[in-house]
């Protein structure tokens, strides 16, 4: 049973659509040229980018992101960069960071060396810009507290002499006011004196220094602060220091040179992939071969790219770098198109008007198409549902693009097909457009070699009473897939080894899948392999990967912390904390709790009432200076009366993974969820950094589900066979599940970067296995192998053709420097690969083991039975058949011709005896078949011929439809 319910419409409307591209191109030319020029305006114009990194790369709606927004708006909205620590921020914030490490030796902390870091020191403290009339240094910029800078207390410790006393611990030393001052945070490669915490040497420091960004213009000069602190840096000249520094802004800075790189790989792949598409449209004859037709394929996508960035610019909607793999996908998809149809076109007879050729063409390639586009915009529109806005972007930019590429494909490139039809109906040279000979008229081999093309007798007629072999369009690629490749891998022997082969597969897939790790190191990915940001993150991970960060614990409502069951609710929460492998002990924790109890019970007061707890704490614990530090985590309600929040933190410990950046995040927040106290955890990176650890996988198998899920309804609906549909969603299925699998074994983690070339690999997918699948059910064949080898001579070579055009595509990407484009290429490489043994190896034999065979009802082609007679009901003009005429036990053979056809040789000399001849007759020599394979005389319909054969094997290239 066939549900052709919507195929069939379609089917009709692609042919009259055709005929109608074909009697009047220019409209299909035109308005498609003047909408990209109109659309395209929008680029110059309305354009906008998105490049602060929270907003592309924090899952939205994210718990940490909810949290933020009550405690900027409701509960600490008074604390201010004037008057804060780091620690104290709720964002990120802006800030600059310098790691300096020996070059002659392995001690930063010698004399001479600390010598060079104050002047390091000096040197950023006087970098200066101008802006708005005014002057500005770090000093006029920087995070304050007690209405001072922070400044780098290791810097203010050489200044002191401490070192010059040996005296300096590790990882925690005091200051002279009492506070305690973490050197492990701040000093890297520790070598310790005589199993003490002395520290006998070191080999990196970090130097840190943090803005203040407040307001919008507190963020404008700080951004141009940061941009002139990077320039004076690369340039800093040191013979003892190596130098490495980082900025907020250089997340961004990396985006843009990964931007100017997307724009100069598009030119030079642009131009591999034209020369390639010219390659594969090529013949040996010049009026045939379609080199402009094939550059043209690749303007039509780029009017798509052209239409969807000028569109989203009025629209008003961001561009964002992740976007930038976008062209590479509708490259791809355009040329894959583009393939489909030119084969469309070839099968086609040459002595078909222009207009019915392309009724045709479009007949059958447009519904493939068709199929393709709506199944890849709809995985891209569904990718709209994740919670990255980075991702989501991409989504809908692709989405968009995949559908004006299809429209122009159907319009522009159609028109452009039919125009081309034309120059080959007056024998045109592909060239030139001047009209040439044929070959066998050719004055001379050059003219032959370099203008001849088409035959002397190539016309449209009306009478369609000939046709000669030598005019048939096929590829040698398509003959390839038809005569050999086919019959090889759909025989009983190939199939049970490729099945065998599948299983293999599929079971490495599966192992792969299972050890997938999720993460990576999201910022330092971003930048190439020689960029200072990888190089900071290089020495940061050896160095200072011990101590942090410092997670909060933050009590969301009013308690009673003078209640004993309080304290020891909160206390249980930190020594639970500090028990665990992720955070250090408690004398790396800051307690404002602690402390304070501490005091009273200095104070000898051992059980306070609520007002004196409250008053101690504000007027005489608070106001020590060594206590000072705590005044921004204890939020008063507006009388003073209660304490409406506060935070404690812990310190993590060797958060040396994103791996395990993602399991310390959970479990704390494991742990503090389970207290009654109404806790959270927090930091400041939570939003952009942890959640994304977090919303990764579960945004991913969403997507993913739904997508594959809303293909398979696609697929049900245009693909007239429910078995075909079902085929095809596995094959989807199994190639995302081999990406995925391999993507582990090439040690590619589950970020932001390989999510978004899984959505990519989605759309793909689809491409390699739908266009067999349908080509399976549009077949005119009822035995399942035969269909199996008219899917492969039919769109086994466009296929091919349209893998090895993404290929040629990205394969630059593998030669980069960049993390991102390097994972762009390897996933884009094992999809192209997996998807085109899907769909040309595994496909193949599992419609032809899995689909049932088709009701006579539902048939409607020819081809032999194994008595040779040929059935009934022949439907295309040049779908040809190879049939092998072996040597039956008597040398006669009879095939019963129920529709008008022609029978061919195909061309041996050593069929030069073979005859036709009618049975039921005395005429001899009807549809005598001579020895160039011409057929002299149509053979009329509901006869019994018999072939006379020599004892040679012989094949025929034959049944074409003939009518009398």
């Amino acid at each position: 049973m066939k549900f052709d319910c919507v195929e069939k419409p379609l089917r009709v409307l692609f042919l009259s659509h055709g005929k109608l591209v074909g009697k009047h191109p220019a409209p299909f030319i035109i308005i498609p040229i003047l909408l990209t020029v109109i659309l395209a305006t929008g680029i110059f114009t309305f354009l906008t980018t998105e490049k602060d990194p929270e907003v592309l790369i924090a899952p939205e709606g994210s718990q940490s992101l909810r949290n933020r927004v009550i405690l900027e708006e409701d509960l600490y909205s008074e604390v201010v960069d004037e008057n804060m620590l780091p620690r104290h921020q709720l964002r990120i914030g802006r800030w600059v960071f310098l790691i300096v490490t020996p070059k002659t030796d392995d001690n930063i902390l010698t004399i001479p060396n600390m010598e060079e870091v104050s002047r390091l020191h000096t040197t950023v403290m006087n970098v200066t810009i101008q802006m708005d009339g005014g002057y500005y240094r770090y000093e006029d910029l920087c995070l304050m507290w007690n209405e001072e800078c922070h400044e780098n207390d290791f810097v203010n410790l050489f200044d002191t002499g401490i070192f010059e006393n040996a005296s300096l611990t590790y990882p925690l030393a005091t200051k002279s006011n009492g506070e305690i001052f973490l050197t492990g945070a701040f000093i890297g490669g520790v070598t310790l004196s005589n199993d003490t915490d002395v520290i006998e040497k070191a080999e990196a420091l970090v130097l840190t220094y943090n803005l203040r960004s407040d307001t919008e213009e507190e963020e404008g000069i700080g951004l141009k602060w940061e941009g002139e602190f990077l320039y004076q840096m690369k340039h800093f000249i040191s013979d003892k220091l190596n130098v490495y520094r980082l900025a907020s802004i250089s997340f961004t800075e990396e985006l843009d040179a990964s931007s100017a790189i997307t724009l100069d790989l598009i030119t030079i792949v642009g131009l591999i992939v034209v020369t390639f598409c010219v390659l594969s449209t090529a013949m040996l004859d010049w009026i045939r071969t379609k080199p402009i037709l094939a550059t043209l394929g690749l303007l039509t996508a780029g009017l798509a790219l052209g239409s969807t960035l000028g569109l989203f610019a009025f629209i008003g909607i961001p561009y964002t770098n992740t976007a930038g793999a976008m062209p590479f996908l509708i490259i791809g998809i355009g040329v894959d198109d583009m393939f489909i149809m030119i084969s469309a076109w070839r099968q086609t007879s040459v002595h078909k008007s222009v207009p019915d050729r392309m009724s045709q063409a479009m007949e059958e390639s447009a519904l493939s198409i068709t199929i393709t586009s709506v199944t890849d915009a709809l995985a891209f529109g569904i990718g709209c549902i994740t919670d990255f806005y980075s991702i989501r972007l991409f989504c809908i930019y692709a989405s968009v693009a995949v559908l004006f590429c299809y429209f122009y494909m159907i319009t522009f490139f159609a028109a452009c097909m039919a125009i081309t039809g034309y120059r080959e109906e007056q024998k045109r040279h592909a060239l030139t457009l001047r009209k040439v000979m044929p070959k066998q008229d050719a004055p001379s081999k050059a003219y032959s070699l370099f203008c001849a093309g088409g035959s002397s007798d190539i016309s449209p007629r009306k009478d369609n009473h000939q046709y000669n072999v030598d005019e048939s369009s096929d590829s040698a690629l398509m003959i390839f897939f038809k005569k050999y490749y086919g019959p090889f891998v759909t025989h009983s022997f190939s199939a049970t080894v490729i099945v065998l082969l599948y299983l293999a597969y599929l079971g490495f897939s599966i192992l792969g899948c299972v050890y997938l790790e999720e993460g990576g190191e999201v910022v330092e990915n971003i930048a190439s392999d020689d960029s200072y940001l990888r190089m900071y993150y290089k020495e940061e991970k050896k160095y200072f990967r011990n101590y942090g960060p410092d997670m909060s614990v933050i009590a969301m409502s009013e308690l009673e912390y003078w209640n004993s069951d309080v304290q020891n609710g909160l206390e249980n929460i930190m020594a639970e904390l500090e028990a665990s492998e992720y955070f250090h002990i408690s004398n790396f924790s800051i307690s404002w709790l602690r402390h304070y109890l501490e005091f009273l019970d200095v104070q000898q007061i051992e059980v306070p009432s609520r007002e004196v707890f409250l008053n101690i704490l504000r007027e005489q614990f608070l106001a020590l200076p060594v206590y000072k530090q705590f005044v921004p985590d204890i939020i008063f309600d507006s009388n003073n009366q209660s304490i409406i929040s506060s935070r404690f933190y812990v310190l993590g410990k060797d958060i040396d993974t994103t791996k395990r950046e993602r399991d310390m995040f959970l479990y704390i927040r494991r742990v503090v969820a389970k207290s009654e106290l109404n806790l959270i955890a927090y930091h400041r990176a939570a939003p952009w950094m942890y959640e994304q650890y977090i919303a990764i996988r579960s945004n991913t198998i969403l997507t993913l589900g739904i997508g594959v899920a809303s293909m398979f309804l696609i697929s049900l609906i245009l693909i007239p066979h429910p078995i075909c549909a079902i085929t095809v969603t596995l094959s989807v299925v199994s190639t995302l599940m081999g990406v995925i699998g391999y993507m582990s074994h090439l040690s590619i983690p589950l970020d932001s970067i390989s999510m978004v070339t899984l959505f990519i690999s989605m759309g793909f997918s689809v491409d390699y296995s739908a266009h067999i699948s349908y080509a399976y059910t549009a077949s005119p064949y009822q035995h399942r192998r035969n269909r199996s080898i008219h899917a492969l001579y039919s769109l086994g070579a466009p296929t091919l053709q349209g893998a090895i055009s993404t290929f040629l595509a990205i394969f630059l990407f593998a030669l980069s420097n960049s993390y991102i484009y390097r994972t762009f290429f390897w996933m884009m490489f094992l999809v192209t690969i997996i998807g085109i043994f899907h769909g040309l190896v595994f496909l193949p034999v599992f419609l032809m083991v899995l689909v049932p065979k088709f009701h006579p009802s539902e048939f409607k082609g020819t081809e032999p039975t194994s008595n040779g007679t040929l059935n009934s009901g022949y439907k295309a003009d040049n779908d040809i058949e190879y049939i092998d005429v072996s040597r039956p036990s008597h040398n006669n053979a009879s095939f019963k011709i129920s529709s008008g056809i022609a029978l061919q040789q195909s061309g041996s000399s050593t069929m030069s005896n073979l005859s036709a001849a009618r049975r039921q007759d005395n005429v001899s020599g009807i549809a005598n078949i001579s020895s160039n394979g011409d057929v002299n005389r149509p053979i009329y319909s509901n006869n019994i011929y018999k072939i006379v054969y020599n004892p040679n094997h012989v094949t025929f290239k034959s049944l074409y439809p003939y009518s009398s």
